[in-house]
C-alpha cells in the first residue's frame, strides 16, 4: 500500500500485521479524534487525527530500525485515546500529567479485533502492551522518542511554525545510538529543543489552549453528572460526543460550547475566573560529541537557562480571565 503522509511523503507499506491493524476497527475509529482536543472548534486548520499521528510513529519507527514488534507497538499506542483526545484529562484531573487514555490500553485493545491480528502473525498482546519495554517509542521528557518526535513535527508544521523542508532537514539529523535518538551537530539539537519549547509556549501550553480545555472538560463534566453522555461516549469520536453535548439544551454545556468558538482570554491574577495547571513540555536532546552522548544543555549554557526560566514560568500555572462572556 502506498501510504501518503503530509509530513513524511508517500511510503509503501506491505507489511501484513500492519496493514491488517491499521484497517482494523479500532485504528479507524481514530481517524475521527482529532489530536488537539478542544483547540480545533476555535482554529480549524488544526486538523490532525489521531490515526495520522499513530502511523506517523510507526513511519518514524521504523525509518530508525526499531524491531517490527516496537513498530506495531508504536501503531497503537494512542488506540485507547478518548473524543477530544487530552480535553479528557482535564476532566479527570490530569491536566498536568496527560496519561488518561493510557489507564484504558489494555481494555480497549483486547475488546477489539487486533489480539486477534496480533494472534495471527505470532505477536503476544501482553507484550506489545509493555510500553516500558520500547525505549524508542516511550521515554519521559526531556528525552526524545519517537511519539515526541512525531507530533513536534505534525504539530508545528499543522500550525505553521515550521515548514515541512525544516522538518525534514532537522529529522535527517538524527541518528540513533542504541535505545536513544540523538543529534549529529549541536546547531540542529538546539534548533530542535528551541521549537519544541515554542510549540508548548504558543500551542500545546499556550493560555488560550488551556482555557479552551478546560471550558470544554467543564461541559464535560456536567454532561457526564447529569446523563447528557455516558463514560463508554468518551471512547466513540469527537463528533457523535459533541452532537450528544450541542443538542443537550442544557445552558451550561451549550454556553461553553460556543464560547469556545470565539473565547478570549487574558492573565489576571487578581480579577480571574479560573486557575489551571498543564504539562510542561521542555526537551534537552542528546548531541553526539566525540563518539558520545552529551545532553545539549551540558553543551550550550544559554539554551539551560532559556529552559529553566521557562519550566519557571510554566509552573506557575494561569490565572485566566474570560473577556468576552456574556
Amino acid at each position: 500500500m502506498n501510504y501518503q503522509d503530509r509530513i513524511y511523503g508517500t511510503t509503501d507499506i506491505i507489511e501484513p500485521a500492519i496493514l491488517e491493524i491499521m484497517a482494523s476497527d479500532a485504528m479507524q475509529r481514530l481517524k475521527k479524534v482529532n489530536q488537539y482536543g478542544a483547540s480545533f472548534y476555535r482554529f480549524s486548520h488544526l486538523t490532525t487525527n489521531r490515526f495520522e499521528h499513530c502511523v506517523g510513529v510507526y513511519l518514524l519507527l521504523r525509518k530508525f530500525n526499531a524491531t517490527l514488534e516496537e513498530q506495531i507497538a508504536g501503531l497503537l499506542h494512542d488506540v485507547p485515546h478518548t473524543a477530544f483526545s487530552h480535553v479528557i484529562d482535564f476532566v479527570f484531573g490530569g491536566s498536568e500529567v496527560g496519561t488518561f487514555h493510557e489507564e484504558f490500553h489494555k481494555e480497549v485493545v483486547l475488546n477489539s479485533q487486533i489480539p486477534e491480528i496480533l494472534k495471527k502473525h505470532n505477536f503476544s498482546v501482553d507484550e506489545l502492551l509493555d510500553k516500558h519495554r520500547f525505549h524508542l517509542l516511550e521515554r519521559d521528557l526531556p528525552d526524545l522518542c519517537m511519539d515526541r518526535v512525531d507530533y513536534f513535527f505534525r504539530d508545528l508544521v499543522t500550525d505553521n511554525m515550521l515548514t515541512t523542508p525544516e522538518a525534514m532537514k532537522i529529522l535527517d539529523d538524527m541518528i540513533r545510538v542504541e535505545d536513544n535518538i540523538a543529534f549529529e551537530h549541536e546547531a540542529v539539537a538546539r534548533q530542535f529543543a528551541d521549537k519544541y519549547r515554542e510549540g508548548d509556549a504558543r500551542l500545546w501550553g499556550h493560555p488560550l489552549q488551556a482555557a479552551l480545555y478546560y471550558l470544554f472538560a467543564e461541559a464535560i463534566k456536567i454532561a457526564l453528572f447529569e446523563n447528557v453522555i455516558t463514560f463508554k461516549d468518551l471512547f466513540s469520536v469527537d463528533e457523535i460526543v459533541y452532537e450528544k453535548l450541542a443538542q443537550s439544551q442544557h445552558e451550561k454545556i451549550v454556553g461553553n460550547l460556543e464560547l469556545v468558538n470565539h473565547l478570549k482570554v487574558e492573565e489576571d491574577p487578581i480579577n480571574y475566573d479560573f486557575f489551571i495547571k498543564t504539562k510542561i513540555r521542555i526537551v534537552d536532546p542528546y548531541v553526539m560529541q566525540d563518539n558520545e552522548l552529551v545532553r545539549l544543555s551540558d553543551l550550550d549554557d544559554e539554551f539551560k537557562q532559556n529552559n529553566e526560566a521557562y519550566r519557571i514560568k510554566r509552573q506557575a500555572g494561569y490565572y485566566l480571565r474570560i473577556l468576552n462572556k456574556k
